[in-house]
């Protein structure tokens, strides 16, 4: 017994050493390797392979083969995936392997790439080999950077890795788009998510449209105040409301039978339905979740064999009670509301609450997280701090899903880091990310460049942390005016920008290459020249000012910054940025009211400064000094927080005195239109003149049809011309809705109108 025991010991001791970690080389000149594939391989194992090959002969500039286990003979190897040769080592480290993990291990002999049974585990293997050994760095969209190697390179690699989450995606996020760069970084994309999903979020609006059946069976829909609205959800008590929402998404699954996942989820709306029936439900499962829950855990159990995912989200985000999810039944959990000026776990603790609430209840959770500003897309945003704790505070509580949305292939304020890094913590939460900064910042900017780069960040990591100030995934320029944006703060981050284009990115770098790293700083720059414009239209400071008084004493635009306004709209369209917001507003519509506030902002106003008094409520919530804000001579931009004059449920009606009696050939008011915060344009306008203040004329007006267009952002300017009307009172009276209309949420509730300036000439 003794010596069977020896034998074992002796055995065990051969085996182990023969798997041992041995370093190999790699040679530009003509060395011996092959890549290995099974006879038998897989079209994964077929795709990795001549990936590899295709990276490896652009690095050493020599040719690979690419042969089966069946002829290969040695004596060396890059074995790519299961077969013969890797078969000893996959059994061995195989119970490790989970997910999308893999393997790379070399023997001095041959180099392993062993993936587990996923799909893309060994592409992952071959992609990690590039960028952690070889040298090549896929910084943004459809861009490689290639270090550069020496004649020969020596490897002594044993390395398992395994995703720290089961999904990973940066949804909207521009580099992603790209097939290779989600594949490089091992990340899924749309592409992975239509292969599952056949429909995905706010889906009642699908499965059971406002169009087809409110007029019908209104009795459907939500109870709001007593009243049954179109822009709302479902009456999930309503057993028809089950039928036929089943009978639809049946249809939807019959026309596409390969999809595994179905939401059936909320609008993107808090107006859940009030009715007794529904109220009784939220009582009985500790509010709406447990509705929500309710009626999704019936869909489910209609369609077993598949994945029914629902909503925890705003008002269905607190977990419920006396219920739990159906085995089928996925959540998805999103953190819209928290602030990211710190860790999630720092600064909302109902948050962590809800998470581990819903945690208790099941590991089936999708988490939607959110990175950028949605409200102002190139507005710097200092939240790349808190991404690293987050995901490490989502892995602790055993998420396995997680979603990372931005801005619906739309540019972002500095979207290559922020890709790049949220990649890496995707996969692995512990990544280094200072090492990780270094080595994006170097091959993205140039290494020359990388410093100046990294103190602007740094500095505005700083100066945010230091205002104590809450950031938001709804911000505006403004709200930093006092903190990372300050007028100090941004003439330093200038200074970095101006030195870092002095530098050549990097040594022997051609004329051609600086042009391209050139733009690369640009297009980060941009975010700063749009603060600066923001700050400036909002007239900040003496230095963040859009206008100046010349030698005559009158007003004019500043030459330099019409000069920035011009150089970013020409730069937007030449570097793709499309959209500055998620309201769908452009470059060019800034343009048009940067021309509009110059317009207003010059020349002679016979309003400004001018006594005006208000014959209607105006409101003090957004306090910009009552009806004097009309003749200030400061202007409102797309921020209704910021010199606008409010009126909520009233219409508007001032009157100017121009304190003697002029010729009065021009009346210009604008107004802010947004639905989606109840602010809508009046109906109607109407300018009147008065010699007297008792015996009006009514020289014109306007009328404007609002639409239904929820999230449109935008200006409107009623503008009264060639008047030629003599008088030393204007009268400007705007309509307003005064309620929300029948087709918007907030319907039979008191609407917006926003006025800005009264511009009389």
């Amino acid at each position: 017994m003794k010596k069977i025991t020896i034998t074992l010991a002796l055995i065990l001791c051969f085996v182990l050493n023969s798997l041992a970690q041995k370093p190999i080389a790699f040679s530009k000149e003509k060395d011996d390797y092959v890549i290995l594939v099974a006879e038998n391989r897989t079209t994964a194992e077929a795709d990795a392979a001549a990936v590899l090959k295709s990276y490896l002969e652009k690095l050493f500039e020599r040719e690979y083969e690419i042969v089966t286990d069946a002829t290969f003979k040695g004596p060396h190897a890059i074995s790519v995936g299961r077969n013969k040769l890797s078969e000893k080592l996959f059994r061995k480290y195989s119970p490790q392997l989970h997910d999308d993990g893999f393997l790379l291990h070399t023997d001095g002999s041959h180099l392993y790439i062993i993936g587990n049974d996923s799909a893309k585990s060994n592409l992952y293997g071959v992609y990690h080999l590039l960028e952690n050994y070889l040298g090549c760095t896929y910084t943004c969209q459809n861009h490689i950077h290639y270090e550069k190697l020496p004649d020969e390179v020596v490897l002594s690699i044993h390395e398992l890795q395994n995703p720290s989450f089961q999904y990973r995606e940066t949804l909207h996020l521009i580099p992603n788009i790209d097939q290779t760069y989600a594949d490089w970084h091992k990340l899924h994309n749309r592409r992975d998510f239509d292969r599952n999903w056949g429909m995905f979020v706010h889906t009642f609006r699908h499965l059971i449209p406002v169009e087809t059946y409110f007029d019908q069976h209104p009795e459907w829909f939500s109870e709001i105040r007593g009243q049954r609205v179109r822009d709302g959800q479902l009456c999930l008590s309503n057993p028809e409301v089950l039928e036929e929402l089943c009978k639809n998404l049946e249809k939807k699954m019959k026309a596409e039978p390969d999809k595994k996942i179905w939401s059936v989820s909320q609008n993107d709306n808090e107006s859940s339905c009030t009715c007794a029936r529904c109220r009784h439900l939220d009582s009985l499962y500790g509010g709406p979740s447990g509705t929500m829950l309710y009626f999704v855990n019936q869909v489910a159990a209609r369609f077993p064999d598949k994945v029914i995912s629902t909503l925890a989200y705003q008002q269905t985000r607190r977990p419920p009670q006396n219920i739990q999810p159906a085995d089928n039944v996925n959540i998805m959990f999103c953190s819209i509301e928290c602030p990211r000026q710190l860790p999630i776990a720092e600064v909302d603790k109902g948050f962590q609450k809800d998470m581990a609430g819903w945690t208790a209840l099941t590991h089936n959770i999708f988490l939607w997280d959110y990175v950028v500003q949605f409200r102002n897309y190139m507005d710097p945003f200092p939240n790349l701090h808190v991404l690293q704790p987050n995901l490490q505070n989502f892995h602790k509580h055993g998420i396995p899903m997680i979603f990372e949305q931005g801005s619906n292939q739309n540019i972002t304020e500095n979207c290559e880091w922020r890709t790049f890094l949220l990649a890496h913590l995707l996969w692995d939460v512990n990544t280094d990310v200072n090492e990780l900064r270094d080595r994006f910042l170097d091959a993205h900017y140039g290494e020359n460049r990388s410093d100046y780069i990294k103190q602007y960040f740094d500095v505005m990591r700083q100066a945010l942390l230091d205002s104590k100030q809450v950031l938001n995934i709804y911000g505006y320029p403004m709200d930093a005016r006092n903190g990372y944006l300050a007028p100090d703060k941004i003439k330093y981050y200038r200074s970095m920008f101006a030195a870092a284009y002095k530098e050549v990115p990097e040594e022997d770098c051609t004329p051609e290459d600086r042009r391209f790293y050139d733009d690369r700083l640009r297009l980060l720059e941009l975010s700063l020249d749009y603060a600066i414009l923001d700050l400036s239209l909002n007239e900040l400071s003496p230095e963040l000012s859009f206008f100046r008084t010349n030698g005559n004493g009158e007003r004019e635009a500043r030459p330099e910054m019409i000069e920035m306004a011009k150089r970013f709209v020409k730069d937007c369209e030449r570097l793709g940025v499309k959209q500055l917001d998620e309201a769908r507003y452009t470059p060019a519509q800034l343009w048009e009211n940067i021309e509009n506030q110059v317009r207003k902002g010059t020349g002679r106003n016979l309003a400004a400064g001018k006594n005006i008094t208000c014959a209607t409520e105006w409101s003090s919530q957004y306090d910009v000094g009552g009806p004097k804000a009309l003749t200030d001579g400061k202007f409102g931009q797309m921020d209704f927080h910021f010199n606008w004059l409010g009126f909520w449920g009233h219409d508007m009606d001032v009157t100017i005195d121009l304190e003697s009696e002029q010729t009065v050939n021009e009346v210009t008011a604008d107004f802010l239109y947004y639905p989606l915060s109840w602010i809508f344009a009046p109906k109607k306008i109407t300018c009147y003149i008065s010699e007297n203040k008792n015996d009006w004329k009514e020289i014109d007006s306007k009328s404007f049809q609002n639409g239904e267009d929820l999230i449109e952002c935008k200006i409107v300017s009623f503008r009264f011309a060639d008047l030629k009307q003599k008088g030393r009172y204007v009268r400007v009276v705007a309509e307003s809705l005064l309620t929300n209309p029948e087709w918007h949420r907030g319907v039979g509730l008191p609407c917006w109108i926003f006025c800005d300036e009264v511009i009389v000439r």
